[in-house]
Parts: C-alpha cells; structure tokens; sequence
C-alpha cells in the first residue's frame, strides 16, 4: 500500500509535460550558432541527467567525433538560457490528473529536479503550482543533485521527517529512482514520462504507474484506507 507521510517530486516529464519548450528552445540555441536542428525524439533521450550532459549528447549527434570542451557547452548553455527565459511554458502543461491531486493533497511536499532552480521555479511560478510545494529544488540548488542519495535525504529533512521510509520520491527517470533507493525512501517510477518505459521497469521500484492518474488513486486511497 502506498501511504508515504510526505511526497518529493521530480519536475520534467512526472508532473509538467516540459518536453517541446526544452527541445524548441535547445534547437533555438543550435541555430544561433549555426547548428541544423535536431529532432524532437533525439533532444528528449539525452534530457534527465543535466545541462552539460543534454548539450554534449546533442553536439556529438551533430557530429560524432566533436570534441566538446566546457567552454563551447557553456555558450550553447547560456543561449539555451536566454531563449528558455523568453519561452517557458510556451507548450508546458500539467499531465493529466496533476493539478486535482495538488489541490487536494495535504500531505507536505517537495520538488526535486535535475532542471536549473530558475527554471523549475519558473515553470511552477508560470503554471500557479509553485504554491503547492514546501520547496523546490534544482540541480544548483544544493552541492549534491540526482542520483546522489543525498538530495533526498535533504528532501525528506526539508518536508519535516527523519526517516526517508516516511517519504516517496516520484520520477519518470532511473536518476530519480537509483537517488529514491540509495537514500531509503519509496521510490515511485512513471512511465509516461522522457524515459523510455523499460529504463523504468529495469531499475525495479518499489511502484510503478503508466500515468498519473492511476498514480493518485492509488496514493490518495490509501490514505484515506487509514483515517480512523
């Protein structure tokens, strides 16, 4: 039964579909540099693990034999940025059934998201859903970020407990759930997200939803199981 005492959240493909905003304004950045666009599907595999990560991966599908160094990351990253600023949630939106269970929930909760602070602040901010979280952290917000365990167990302090077993950490990414298990929290994978789904199921959490409907009847019912 799923009846954590508080919910961290990743932000990208659990709870906001931030997926063409992330590509589009990527690509914006390549073509200010002179580089061809890349495909949607090709952007979004190498999303989930950083900027650099996302920016080298996509240089070297340009070209292969690329030798990427951080200064020429750092530029396409900072005009990603700007771009990024002007074009938030030109696309975003909440998936299915988010915004019910945040108005509802009583439950603390968080956000924990490999994304720059400013922009999953932003997002949230943009979509009137920066209210209904105690926090929300990026990858700069502390010294530590996903997979590293220790971002949940900041997580968990933060909402209030003490034992990460009171807290599930949610996420449709292996670095949620790899970071969810090394800490000892319940970890929740979702299959809808940027991940393929088998990347999910191959990292075996303790539950795992194909949407988040199914992911709030099944959280939200057992709380209600246990009300006396």
């Amino acid at each position: 039964m799923l009846d954590p005492k508080g919910i961290l959240f990743d932000l990208d493909g659990t709870l906001i579909d931030t997926s063409h905003d992330i590509a589009a304004n990527l690509n914006r950045a390549f073509e200010s540099m002179s580089y061809p666009q890349l495909p949607y599907a090709i952007i979004m595999s190498h999303v989930g693990y950083g900027a650099h990560y996302l920016v080298e991966h996509c240089l070297q599908t340009h070209q292969p034999d690329i030798k990427v160094d951080d200064q020429l990351v750092t530029k396409i990253w900072e005009q990603f940025r700007a771009f990024y600023r002007l074009h938030i949630v030109d696309e975003a939106q909440p998936y299915p059934g988010v915004t019910q269970f945040l108005e509802q929930e009583q439950r603390p909760m968080g956000v924990i998201s490999n994304k720059p602070e400013e922009f999953v602040k932003a997002v949230l901010r943009e979509l009137d859903h920066l209210k209904y979280f105690k926090f929300s952290w990026g990858r700069d917000s502390l010294p530590v970020s996903k997979p590293d365990p220790e971002i949940i167990r900041y997580g968990v302090y933060e909402l209030g407990f003490d034992d990460p077993g009171d807290v599930c950490m949610v996420g449709d990414n292996e670095v949620d759930l790899i970071a969810a298990k090394g800490a000892g929290s319940i970890s929740v994978g979702m299959t809808y997200g940027f991940s393929a789904a088998h990347l999910i199921e191959k990292e075996a959490p303790d539950y795992l939803f194909h949407n988040f409907i199914d992911f709030s009847r099944a959280v939200q019912n057992s709380s209600r199981e246990n009300i006396p």
